[in-house]
């Protein structure tokens, strides 16, 4: 192995040293440890339906067909149980094979100082760091580490053998099983062989790859679901000059890093940092026009702009976005640097790794936990969903009252995030915090919550636990009901205490939660009392 490309897989390990104390968290949880197609050490299930169709967030059609990273979960279910440090260790091995398969590319495209400024570009990045250290996104390191070998079967002057030519298509549906963005490696390389002699036989096997993956998809019934509606079309388009700007800075300046940028609140950036990133793109315009490698310049634009453009539909589909979109884009631009400042490349390197390994490092603290993730997020991009999931991250750990702190904060300002109606209600309730709770359902009301069944009982409880029988009637009386049964609980204690025993016995034979029902409505019958007479 030559040896700058060994100093970098090297360095590379050094950068991300730690990152097996970094924990599951976000996706990681219902993905990895709670996934049942998991649990038997081998998911040979994943092959046969959705990558979400097994995981622990329930009955999920993502349109994802990704069974080659379900069964590396699998392999380090085998090795290391739950302990999520192996399965870290893993992810930084692929993202080692996906350098290695890039520097092979670059090597006859720039020569080998452009190549280990590309690749180290590429390697240490920190816009890189969420894809290497979230397990969830391994996806995108099997993906590009197939593809890259894909493309390097067929990347030569002559027409490849068949021995190649047959290589090239096993990692292209490799590549393509692991995540859909290698559906676009055909275009890759025809981008790279303009003006070269047997385009055709050499993207061959790259057509034939992708086009058995899609087959299979189809035959399977997998795929439907990653289509964007049309609001989810004209949100993108909308947001077009802004999305862009983000992107572009996170490629220039690389702090701050977020997991968790959406397009619902992407007017919330700073004006000057969608500027930098315009500047960053006219720079690469100006780079394109003074170079004498303009082919090299345009083939990593080329690659830059596809690979961002199938981020789109993703974005278009979900409307969130993060670092990870940028983890195969950072191939073209190392092309383009690599092309351009290839001499350069004795000071370049330092110049870029010391930096990049202090972010890095800083960075991975943020990744122990949900709570530690979120409340990052919220400092690098302060947005309503953000402060969502920070909040739902404090329930899980019993911090009840600062999950309201941030249920309230997505709810506060003058874009709001109404998924946090239940929460604040509920937090409120969970912290004993009946009469509180009781008006942050009046102010959640007010700020535009729509009906919905978890609030309405948790407003009827409230009210119940306050005495304020009047207000539980009217909680009782909306729709749609509580699934978790609190509404009834409520209902029936206000029957009981009307006297109403046909009501009463109604909301008994409805009654299919945990626990005795009689003991609950009693329980919060002599609560209410107790609120009403003033008795602690």
């Amino acid at each position: 192995m030559n040896r700058w490309l060994l100093s970098l897989l090297l360095l590379t390990m050094l950068a991300y040293f730690g990152v097996w104390n970094a924990g599951f968290v976000w996706d990681d949880v219902p993905l990895i440890v709670q996934n049942k197609a998991l649990e038997d050490g081998l998911a040979w299930s994943a092959f046969t339906g959705d990558l979400w169709a097994d995981s622990g967030a329930g009955e999920v059609a993502s349109g994802y067909y990704r069974p080659l990273v379900l069964l590396s979960f699998a392999l380090d279910r085998v090795f290391f149980g739950l302990s999520p440090g192996g399965y870290h260790f893993h992810s930084l091995l692929w993202h080692c094979a996906a350098i290695w398969g890039l520097w092979r590319l670059l090597v006859p495209m720039v020569g080998e100082k452009g190549a280990v400024l590309g690749a180290a570009l590429f390697a240490l990045h920190p816009v890189q760091s969420e894809v290497v250290i979230w397990v969830s996104a391994r996806n995108d390191l099997m993906a590009a580490a197939f593809g890259f070998a894909a493309l390097n079967c067929v990347w030569r002057d002559e027409v490849p053998s068949r021995r190649w030519s047959v290589l090239a298509l096993v990692f292209t549906v490799a590549a393509a099983m692991s995540k859909e963005t290698a559906f676009v490696l055909p275009l890759m390389a025809a981008l790279a062989m303009v003006g070269q002699g047997h385009r055709v036989a050499r993207i061959a096997p790259l057509v034939v790859g992708v086009a058995a993956v899609i087959v299979l998809r189809v035959v399977i019934g997998v795929g439907g679901s990653v289509t964007p509606t049309a609001d989810g079309w004209l949100l993108l388009l909308e947001s077009v000059p802004q999305l862009t700007g983000i992107l572009g800075a996170s490629l220039l300046s690389p702090w701050p890093l977020s997991s968790a940028r959406d397009l619902s609140w992407i007017d919330g950036t700073p004006t000057w940092r969608v500027w930098l990133g315009w500047s960053f793109i006219l720079m690469l315009g100006v780079a394109w026009f003074r170079t004498n490698e303009r082919r090299l310049v345009s083939i990593g634009i080329g690659w830059s702009a596809l690979l961002v453009g199938v981020t789109w539909v993703a974005i278009a589909d979900k409307g969130g976005f993060g670092d990870r979109f940028l983890y195969w884009p950072m191939a073209g631009l190392s092309v383009v640097v690599g092309s351009i400042a290839a001499r350069h490349a004795r000071w370049l390197v330092p110049a870029l790794a010391i930096p990049a390994v202090f972010l890095i490092q800083v960075r991975l603290p943020d990744w122990t936990d949900d709570q530690r993730l979120w409340s990052a997020s919220i400092r690098d991009v302060a947005s309503p969903t953000n402060e969502l999931s920070l909040g739902h991250a404090m329930t899980l750990d019993g911090r009840h009252i600062r999950a309201h702190v941030a249920f309230v904060g997505a709810l506060a300002g003058q874009q709001v995030d109404l998924e946090a109606c239940s929460g604040v209600v509920g937090s409120a309730m969970r912290a004993g915090m009946s009469r509180h709770a009781l008006r942050m359902g009046m102010w959640s009301e007010a700020k535009g919550c729509p009906p919905s069944g978890p609030r309405h009982g948790w407003m009827a409880t409230a009210a119940a636990m306050e005495g304020q029988w009047a207000l539980v009637e009217d909680w009782c009386n909306r729709e749609p009901s509580d699934q978790y049964g609190r509404d009834l609980i409520a209902c029936a204690a206000l029957a009981r205490r009307q006297g109403d025993e046909d009501i009463y016995r109604e909301l008994d034979a409805r009654w299919d939660g945990q626990g005795s029902f009689t003991e609950r409505v009693d329980a919060l019958l002599t609560r209410g009392q107790s609120s009403v007479s003033g008795d602690p």
